[in-house]
């Protein structure tokens, strides 16, 4: 059928005589009038040296090329060399036509973008090993991560200016106006007894406090004015209006010491930027590489020269997907349009959504306020692709979505030959999910939407490949996964996410690390723990002491082993390539076997064997050694957690295609689903170190962090913005809008449900989304499913499944918990660190227990009590100050007078200390470790002891938490020694007071039934997934309260919360404390 432009279409193929900046709505041809145009200047005269088109892609400029040469076959010549390209191919082009200009070798090549990445890596590696880890930074390998992202922000803005001086000096630290306001605070005349005793506990630390803050030590600084702060709020009343001035002072002076302190790390991060920009820039010149920042950024360089930008003799420069452009690449076209050449810009800003690569909406504004000053602005509102229900409701939607957003909202309008529908085309499928926890929510979701689609095509209406499923991100795209596999619909998800950080992948690379790095303890020691050799908490505490009769007789053969095994596999790793290596590495440590005993242990074998596959590849592409290997993989771990490339599509299968948005983008399809539309579609960066070009680089605690912060999440409101019309402007018939009754407040959902009342009723219409899921049948046109390379897992045969006592205990506790940290994997949260009650500051809450726990089960002479503190200490790495020894010695005294501690003095051949245990009940094996068991000719007595900061009245209430582990210790004592257990009790170190097991519950065969029937009861459900875990039990005291809504609306506190347990989590020693390496 021969084209035919509409007036606006018309109008940007024609107007060649003045710069047109082209606003295309979606589905409005944009491609079309591009490849008119061009044809257009052919039929005018203009040959094709005189033209340049830059696209988005490599793949839209081959098609605007076919087009071309369908058109004009008698051009083909012309065309094959035609600047026709991506802006990058383009820049490519000038350099090498000008190497000598560039000062670089004409021979360079521009480097796979994983070749220079690994590159860049390793330079970052280099600098920050000879600068040192800052410590307000984290670790090495969290700096090394820090920095990576940061330099490729700033390489993408095209900003070198790593090292900002600030524009104003710091202040001074105003400490003798602090010391008048204080003084002037204590001559207060006090009108109450509690405020007379509140300023003599001032006066009395104000000396301490004012040497403190005399000190040059921030830290020192801080803490005392924390306290100061304290001290002053206590002051009530009348009084505290006199308190203000001191207070406005201690602010200040923690802004100061919070400034000076970032300002410090910023410099630091300058340094280090600045030598990374250098070494990576010699290490690329040497090696004759280019990347992709390099390429803009000399390409610009060059074209500032007149002589370089007089011998590209364009008269038109047409630039596809102008909303996606730099700062950089503006500048590239200025220079071309500086000769005279006129510009063509096509774009949508309302489809601008690759903030991520640097691409900035703002470019785009620009350039269309700097050409209605000399030349047109074409809107081309016609929508072809969508039906005119779903147009008017995107107008009528976005328009106030979009108000007040420096954007300018172009209403599209629908196509003159397009029917309507006759009835509403955007459907919101509403999930009534109570107070369900997020992923318990998404999974009735996605039953939903697996309904629905079955619906649609069991009745004829479409199949399966007219249906994609878009996500904001894919981080739950398993939940729905789930649902459309239960269905029985076949489907592809070409975006997997989350391999890298698999506990197996992990110990691996652990292992890779400590080889490249013999003095790298942390990864030593994650080896030491996990399945390799499975060396206890406890076993790596005596370790490090060098005290090795304190480890168990199965250790010291581990340790022994581990010891040979490195050896060999550091000979190994010299003279063979990494992926021999592995091999014989989990040949000689028979870690599979071992993981295959494990909960899920199928998949975890199956995913050792991929990356070992990887490894291989690796190899392939010339990389060979672990250090190459090691750096690389670490790179995939990083980006695996990012957005992922556009991938192929799934266009010839008959399969539903879930894909993120951001890929969906340039496509169109019959029926959209757009999942997950409650969650939240605002991130507020929170990193130690944000980046904005306009402010530079800010940290935490400075006052220009929360500036970046602002600019960052209303830079972020915006792109959500767009990326929401993107999602809806895919659909060509219809858009099931999926959304759930509880959402979050900054979500897609919450951003639509006020605009509602204000749209036509006739354009959408809401489905209580109760429909009943149909019995799953397999999927009928299965020869047509896309092939992939998909890595299935093994045969599943549960048979020597270990758990641990921690395991078991956190199921019974509560299933959901259990699910989200065993199965799911999810990360404990960390712990504010702050004092516990009746604590001075210095040591954290989990610092002092750990301490005190070490101590007691250490313990046999009164007299070492110092000298044990002093190593237990140095265990946890806490330096103590003076005043610790002695409260952590108090702690400690009540138990040391206790008949309790007499009986272990006198305990010589009857007493165990530590007792680790692997004990098989049915076809499961039970692991744990034992504080103190005592062995009598009456039977067994179990003690394990606790340190949460409790009263005595509490004792019942806090011992009832751990009635589990008591009762599952008395039954693997009784089965190691084969005498029934006749006590078993939690001994609370504070109050000074046992608590015990109920005698009913001491019984061993009872106890093996349920923990056999309970082992069980996992293995099945973690075949089910997420629904056969229902939270239960008291979600206040739970530390995954952060990842279970149900635990957020329960809300924190309880009798032994933040301020009564020393723990604040009854569970949270287990944890620490029993061997996790079986987990």
């Amino acid at each position: 059928m021969a084209f035919e432009p509409t007036e606006r279409q018309m109008e940007a193929i024609t107007t060649v005589h003045e710069p047109v900046a082209v606003v295309a709505g979606a589905g409005s041809g944009k491609t079309r009038v591009l490849v008119e145009r061009y044809l257009f200047l052919l039929s005018k005269g203009f040959s094709t040296d005189e033209l340049a088109a830059i696209t988005f892609t490599k793949k839209a400029a081959q098609e605007m090329k076919e087009r071309l040469l369908a058109a004009r076959p008698d051009l083909t010549a012309e065309l094959e060399r035609a600047q026709i390209s991506t802006i990058h191919s383009l820049c490519q082009r000038v350099i090498q036509e000008h190497p000598l200009q560039a000062r670089i070798d004409p021979r360079f090549r521009v480097g796979e973008e994983w070749e220079t990445r690994m590159l860049l890596a390793e330079v970052i590696e280099e600098v920050v090993d000879e600068e040192g880890a800052l410590d307000e930074l984290g670790t090495a390998s969290d700096v090394c991560a820090l920095v990576l992202d940061l330099y490729g922000k700033m390489l993408s803005k095209g900003d070198l200016r790593f090292q900002r001086s600030s524009a104003e000096p710091l202040a001074e630290f105003p400490l003798a106006e602090l010391a008048a306001a204080v003084q002037e605070t204590l001559r207060l005349t006090p009108s109450t007894a509690a405020q007379e005793q509140v300023l003599a506990e001032l006066a009395e630390e104000w000396p301490y406090l004012g040497d403190l803050l005399d000190m040059p030590d921030d830290d020192l600084r801080l803490e005392a004015l924390e306290i100061l702060e304290k001290q002053l709020k206590r002051i009530r009343g009348r009084l505290a209006e006199h308190t203000a001035s001191a207070k406005e002072l201690i602010a200040a002076a923690k802004e100061i010491i919070e400034e000076g302190k970032g300002r410090a790390v910023l410099d630091y991060l300058g340094r280090v930027l600045e030598r990374v920009h250098e070494k990576y820039s010699e290490a690329k010149r040497l090696g004759g590489l280019l990347d992709f920042n390099d390429l803009e950024r000399i390409a610009c360089e060059l074209l500032q020269d007149p002589q370089v930008a007089g011998d590209y003799p364009f008269k038109h420069i047409m630039v596809d997907e102008f909303q996606d452009t730099n700062p950089v690449q503006k500048r590239i076209v200025d220079a071309f349009t500086a000769k005279g050449a006129l510009l063509f810009v096509v774009g949508d800003p309302k489809q601008s959504i690759y903030r991520f690569r640097g691409a900035d909406v703002c470019v785009f504004l620009k350039a269309e306020g700097e050409i209605k000053t000399k030349g047109s602005r074409i809107v081309l509102d016609t929508n072809f692709r969508s039906v005119p229900e779903l147009i008017e409701f995107g107008n009528a939607f976005f328009k106030g979505l979009f108000a007040g957003d420096p954007i300018q909202f172009d209403r599209s309008e629908p196509y003159v030959k397009r029917a309507p529908a006759g009835g509403p085309c955007l459907s919101i499928l509403l999930t009534q999910t109570g107070d369900l926890a997020a992923d318990e929510a998404r999974a009735l979701e996605a039953e939903q939407i697996a309904s629905k689609i079955k619906e649609l095509v069991d009745s004829g209406q479409y199949r399966y490949e007219q249906i994609s499923i878009l996500f904001r991100a894919m981080t739950s795209a398993h939940i729905y996964e789930r649902a459309l596999r239960k269905a029985g619909i076949p489907y592809v998800n070409l975006s997997g996410r989350g391999f890298y950080s698999k506990q197996e992948v992990q110990d691996v690379l652990n292992y890779f690390r400590w080889l490249e790095d013999a003095g790298d303890e942390v990864a030593k020691l994650a080896v030491l723990r996990s399945p390799f050799y499975l060396i206890s908490d406890e076993g790596l505490y005596w370790l490090k002491l060098g005290r090795w009769d304190g480890l168990s007789a199965g250790e010291q053969d581990a340790l022994r082993r581990a010891e040979e095994d490195y050896r060999e596999l550091r000979l190994l790793a010299g003279r063979e390539p990494a992926p021999v290596v592995i091999t014989e590495m989990l040949r000689r440590t028979e870690y599979v076997e071992k993981t295959w005993r494990l909960p899920f242990g199928p998949q975890k074998v199956a995913n050792i064997e991929k990356l070992l596959e990887q490894s291989w590849d690796l190899f392939a592409r010339d990389l060979y050694t672990f250090p190459e290997q090691v750096r690389y993989l670490r790179l995939l771990a990083r980006e695996a957690q990012k957005e992922g490339e556009a991938q192929l599509d799934a266009e010839h299968a008959d399969v539903v295609v879930l894909r993120t948005i951001h890929s969906a983008k340039g496509l169109e399809f019959p029926v959209v689903f757009i999942a997950d539309t409650s969650a939240g579609a605002v991130r507020t960066p929170r990193g130690r170190v944000l980046y904005h070009p306009a402010v530079g680089l800010a940290f935490r605690g400075m006052k220009d962090y929360k500036l970046v912060q602002e600019r960052e999440k209303a830079e972020e409101i915006g792109e959500a913005k767009r990326l929401l019309y993107v999602a809806v402007t895919r659909a060509e018939n219809e858009v099931y809008w999926c959304a759930r009754t509880s959402s979050d407040k900054e979500s897609w959902w919450a951003w639509l449900e006020p605009h509602l009342a204000s749209i036509d009723q006739k354009l959408f219409r809401v489905i209580p989304a109760d429909l009943a899921l149909s019995a799953a049948q397999p999927p009928q046109a299965t020869t047509d499913r896309l092939k992939l390379p998909v890595y299935a897992p093994l045969k599943p045969q549960y048979s020597q499944v270990v758990f641990s006592v921690t395991e078991l205990m956190n199921y019974d506790r509560c299933p959901h918990y259990y699910y989200l940290r065993h199965i799911l994997g999810l990360p404990e949260r960390p712990r504010e660190a702050k004092g516990a009650s009746g604590s001075t500051g210095g040591l954290t809450a989990t610092q002092r227990g750990s301490i005190v726990h070490r101590v007691v089960e250490q313990i046999r002479d009164p007299g070492d009590l110092s000298r044990l503190v002093e190593h237990a200490a140095a265990a946890e790495g806490v330096d103590l100050e003076d005043q610790h020894r002695p409260q952590l010695e108090e702690i400690i005294q009540p138990y040391l007078r206790s008949e309790f501690f007499s009986r272990v003095q006198e305990s010589d051949a009857g007493l165990f200390k530590e007792r680790s245990f692997f004990i098989p009940a049915g076809n499961f094996i039970i692991n744990g470790l034992v504080d103190q068991v005592f062995v009598g000719e009456s039977g067994i007595e179990v003690v394990d002891f606790k340190t949460n900061w409790i009263t005595p009245e509490e004792v019942e209430k806090v011992g009832s938490n751990y009635r589990v582990q008591l009762r599952l210790y008395a039954w693997a004592m009784a089965r190691e020694f084969g005498l029934p257990a006749v006590s078993s009790q939690a001994y609370f170190l504070i109050p000074n007071v046992l608590y015990a097991l109920e005698k009913e519950l001491l019984a061993a065969d009872p106890t093996e039934e349920w923990i056999v029937e309970t082992c069980q009861r996992i293995i099945t459900g973690a075949e089910r997934g997420a629904e056969a875990f229902p939270p239960a039990g008291d979600c206040t005291l739970c530390s995954r309260s952060s990842y279970c809504k149900k635990a957020w609306r329960a809300g924190k506190g309880g009798s032994f919360g933040e301020t009564t347990d020393i723990d604040q989590d009854p569970l949270e020693e287990e944890l620490t404390w029993i061997s996790p390496s079986m987990s």
